[in-house]
Order: C-alpha cells, then structure tokens, then sequence
C-alpha cells in the first residue's frame, strides 16, 4: 500500500501532504487542490478528493502579517507579501510537478484559519489571478489597518468562489483591537462583496451565533467548507 501523508521540506518550510484515497488507483486522473497554511491541523481528519498541502510556518507573526504593527506589545513583522510570492511562485509551480492537479482554475483553493486565513485573504488582492478557490476561516481583519487596505483595492472580475466563517463571539472577551473582531469582519465581507464582480462568483458567508476564535471549531468549520466547495 502506497503512503498517501508525505512530509518533506521544500526551499526553508516543512510541507505535510495529504493524497485522496483513490490518489494511485486512477494515475490518470488530475484532483483539486487546497493549499493550507499552519500545516495539516485542519485537514488531518477529512477524507476527501483533494489534495491537501499544508504549509508549517516558520513564524507566523513575520509571515501571516501584511506590515509592521504592534499589538498587545507585540511586534508583528509584516513579511505577507514576501511569504504569498513564494508560495505562489516558487512552491505551487513544484507541487504542479509533483502531483496529479487538476488544471482548472477553481480547483487550485487556498486556506486558513485567524492569521492563515488573513494571509489567504491577502493573497486574493496581491496574487489576484493564482487561486479561484478561497476558505477563510476566521480571518484576522482587525489587523490594524487591513480593513482600509481592503478599501482601496480594484475590482476584482475573474471568477471566485469563496467560503468565509466566522464566530459572532470571537473577540468579545478581548481588549483593544481584537474586541472588535465579529464587526471588522462584517465589514470586510461587505467590502470584498461590491469587488467581486464576475458573474460566475460565489461568495458563502457563514456566521456561527455562538462560535468562539478556537481551534475545533476552526476544523469543523474548514470541513464543512470542503464539503460544499469540493
């Protein structure tokens, strides 16, 4: 029996790969493709017909963060752009090699959770044409600034289908800017909504009345979204 989870390391990140159980029984058969930031912790569980790359972050505050900001006292280093280039430039053309993908646009998904969903959120406006395929799951828009950063992107008219979650709970045991998680995000849904204006476009916002910003929900949310995209 062929292993179907791979880790290895590709350029300075670990990669765990997850291959669908029909993977080596259909050799010519292309699959779609979900690209994961944080790893596998959101996938690890599902069977599906996608393969499922997970990227282990070296540092999340450098790499899932557009610009400098401190918050909380902490300094968030603000390398976004740098980390989308490679991923979308450097490690997605050597996965296209590696593996059975398929080659239609929508196939090709990127995703996370809190700051990996920011970063997959960011990716629509700086890699705009790379992904057709989005599951944001919590994404960190009260990132200071991101909201008006939103504001000033173009139109964004090729085809999109996006899944995007989030808690009406998260952030109301915080203080400062994460207290304002669940209306942050509210906006930026409104804002990335009146971007999108291809026809073909589909944008599912999911909003969980009791969900809080943790881990399990994050995966059975990541789930769910599979389900219905895939």
């Amino acid at each position: 029996m062929r292993i179907r989870t791979l880790n290895f390391r590709y350029q300075d990140h670990d990669i765990k790969v997850k291959l669908p159980k029909s993977y080596f029984k259909q050799n010519s058969k292309s699959y779609p493709l979900i690209v994961v930031q944080d790893g596998d912790f959101l996938f690890k569980d599902i069977e599906k017909e996608v393969i499922f790359v997970g990227i282990v972050p070296n540092e999340r505050i450098r790499e899932y963060t557009p610009w400098e900001a401190v918050v909380h006292n902490i300094k968030y280093e603000g390398e976004a752009e740098s980390y989308v280039t490679w991923m979308t430039d450097e490690l997605l053309p050597y996965l296209k090699k590696c593996f059975n993908i398929s080659q239609h646009h929508s196939d090709i998904a990127i995703a996370g959770a809190s700051f990996g969903g920011l970063v997959s959120l960011y990716t629509i406006f700086k890699k705009t044409n790379v992904f057709g395929t989005y599951i944001l799951i919590s994404p960190s828009v009260w990132y200071p600034n991101f909201i008006n950063f939103m504001r000033k992107q173009e139109s964004i008219d090729t085809e999109k289908h996006i899944y995007w979650y989030v808690g009406a709970l998260e952030g109301t045991h915080s203080t400062e800017l994460t207290r304002n998680m669940f209306t942050d995000t509210e906006h930026g849904v409104d804002i990335l909504d009146e971007l999108l204006y291809s026809e073909k476009t589909t944008f599912q916002f999911i909003i969980n009345r009791k969900g809080l910003h943790r881990k399990p929900i994050f995966k059975k949310h990541f789930k769910r979204a599979v389900q219905k995209l895939f």
